[in-house]
């Protein structure tokens, strides 16, 4: 049977140009739930500004952006911004982006995220990639989806090929990570600036179970201990952030809206080590 493009009747000459060559690797049917699904990327920096560049670009019609924070200098080596953006919200530079890319697309945007509009937040979203670097909106944000069983992936900027889900058969985000909030309301967290950083350091102790990283990282004499201590901020650059980006965008694809690749769950890993070119297998202790 001969290959046969199918433009379907809902889709606009100019969303079928940009789609058209994905139609082989998605079918038609696919690319139209694609299209259609919103996905909540929560947090737009070195992760969630290239993925929801991906996503836009292989047709999702429907994101939800949330970032409370602007762009700065140190930002150029890894996210989507330029000097001309510098100063600006990384959530309307975002927006002026995708815009570009399909005009289409409907962004519902947000600055502002906490306990008391998370779950208006998240009405109707499908899935959440969680691309933050801040604690205690991590936990409201997996307590949120949690409650309305929402699936969450995630993953960080270093130099392995990996992502994993919290769903509802998955460990708990909290206890996933060995933090001591679960059985705290967020005010109460929130109280505790000492407890977010420490919050932060149990997450990176939890990364240094990847092998060979504090190597990696170590090529600059002591610079783990700089970031374990909270003085120096998360090491990370382009290749790195871009890799990780494709991979959360092919999950999100794959696993989480068609459902034809297996999800893994948190806490099992299971990825690639690329700077030693072998498979990464085991659970987070």
């Amino acid at each position: 049977m001969m290959f046969e493009e199918k433009k379907l009747d809902i889709w606009s000459e100019s969303y079928w140009n940009q789609i058209k060559r994905n139609i082989g690797i998605l079918s038609e049917n696919e690319q139209e739930i694609l299209r259609n699904k919103e996905v909540a990327i929560l947090g737009v920096g070195g992760l969630g500004g290239p993925l929801s560049e991906q996503l836009v670009r292989i047709g999702c019609e429907n994101l939800l952006i949330y970032d409370n924070d602007i762009f700065t200098s140190s930002n150029l080596n890894r996210q989507i911004c330029t000097k001309e953006d510098l100063n600006k919200t990384k959530i309307s530079v975002t927006e002026k982006l995708l815009k570009k890319i399909n005009p289409e697309v409907h962004i519902r945007k947000f600055s502002k995220l906490d306990e008391l509009n998370i779950s208006k937040i998240l009405e109707n979203t499908s899935i959440v990639a969680l691309t933050l670097d801040d604690p205690l909106r991590s936990i409201i944000i997996a307590r949120e989806c949690k409650k309305r069983n929402i699936p969450i992936i995630e993953s960080f900027g270093i130099p392995y090929l990996w992502s994993w889900w919290f769903t509802r058969g998955s460990i708990d985000y909290e206890n996933c990570y060995d933090f001591k909030t679960k059985n705290l309301k967020i005010q109460e967290i929130r109280k505790y600036e000492k407890d977010l950083l420490d919050i932060k350091r149990t997450i990176l102790l939890k990364l240094l179970q990847f092998p060979g990283l504090i190597d990696i990282y170590n090529r600059k004499l002591k610079s783990m201990d700089g970031m374990l201590s909270g003085k120096l901020p998360f090491v990370t650059f382009a290749p790195i952030s871009r890799l990780t980006a494709s991979y959360i965008a092919f999950d999100i694809i794959f696993s989480g809206i068609l459902k034809i690749k297996k999800m893994n769950l948190a806490p099992n890993i299971l990825g690639y080590d690329y700077f030693r070119m072998k498979e990464i297998k085991f659970r987070i202790k």
